[in-house]
């Protein structure tokens, strides 16, 4: 997993995140392509940056992960 710095930038009324051209390459996208975008599962991929390494981001995205993954499962062990 490649975890890169992207900034948010304002164009007109909208905010934008760019992508790599490597990474576009990759999904057999380029930049004028229209995507669906997820965007729950986009919530879990994205965090605001603070002053942390990168081992710390991906524990951090690997919990969110894994607690959406297993809620079900975690609230039923609470009614126990």
């Amino acid at each position: 997993m490649a975890i890169t710095e992207r900034k948010l930038r304002k164009v007109g009324n909208s905010t934008v995140v760019t992508l790599s051209k490597d990474f576009l390459d990759s999904m057999g996208m380029s930049e004028s392509d229209t995507v669906i975008i997820d965007e729950e599962k986009l919530k879990e991929a994205m965090v605001k940056k603070v002053e942390k390494d990168e081992d710390q981001l991906l524990v951090e995205m690997s919990m969110a992960k894994m607690s959406k993954q297993y809620e079900e499962t975690f609230k039923a062990l609470v009614t126990k």
